[in-house]
């Protein structure tokens, strides 16, 4: 029988020493293989990477919403300016009507 501080995991891996901090074990110490944790974050890794995938998404398309922003944008300045001429030209036709 093999007493002791486990040197190797099972499965060939490194054996890491933690420290438990829960209220039933507080300060106990446990093992565990460095390929298990690593295991343990690829479930995690792979959630945000489809999360980061849909945030690229969204910000493509949010560029595409302010572009499309900007140019209308552009456009309704461009007609607000032509307003204005048209209305500088009704208002000096109606000064012309009224005076003569």
């Amino acid at each position: 029988m093999n007493r002791g501080i486990p040197s190797n995991c099972g499965c060939g891996g490194e054996i890491r020493t933690l420290t438990s901090g829960t209220q039933e074990n507080p300060g106990r110490p446990f093992y565990q293989a460095v390929l298990e944790e690593v295991e343990d974050v690829l479930p995690k890794v792979a959630v945000h990477e489809i999360e980061i995938a849909k945030m690229k998404a969204d910000i493509e398309d949010l560029m595409e919403v302010a572009l499309n922003n900007k140019v209308e944008i552009q456009k309704n300045k461009v007609m607000i300016k032509t307003l204005m001429v048209y209305s500088l030209f009704v208002r000096a036709a109606f000064v012309v009507y009224v005076l003569y």
